[in-house]
């Protein structure tokens, strides 16, 4: 997969206003992060709203799903999306100097 193709599937996974809420939610404590059911609590998504999300969000690199016994649980992963916001910011800063030039 090229450099652009890893960023579009990470923008795209945040591309959604619910998708970025859940990852505001997750955001608050990536370390430990939020069972299923408290992100379902806390957003009021049906089973299966939640799930197409979530799924959207692994897809893109932005979760890592944990099971403990019955309880599943969801932590930022999000090592693909730093290296791409850095590209992207890099790409920015890059065009911004070449202008002042």
């Amino acid at each position: 997969m090229s450099h652009d193709e890893r960023m579009a599937v990470c923008f795209r996974a945040l591309s959604h206003p619910t998708r970025a809420r859940l990852f505001r939610m997750l955001a608050t404590d990536p370390d430990i992060g939020r069972t299923y059911r408290t992100l379902q609590h806390a957003s009021g998504l049906t089973d299966a709203t939640l799930v197409h999300h979530l799924r959207e969000m692994e897809r893109g690199h932005l979760l890592a799903r944990r099971r403990k016994g019955a309880e599943v649980s969801y932590i930022i992963s999000a090592e693909l999306f730093t290296r791409a916001i850095g590209r992207a910011h890099g790409m920015v800063t890059a065009r911004r100097l070449a202008s002042a030039a």
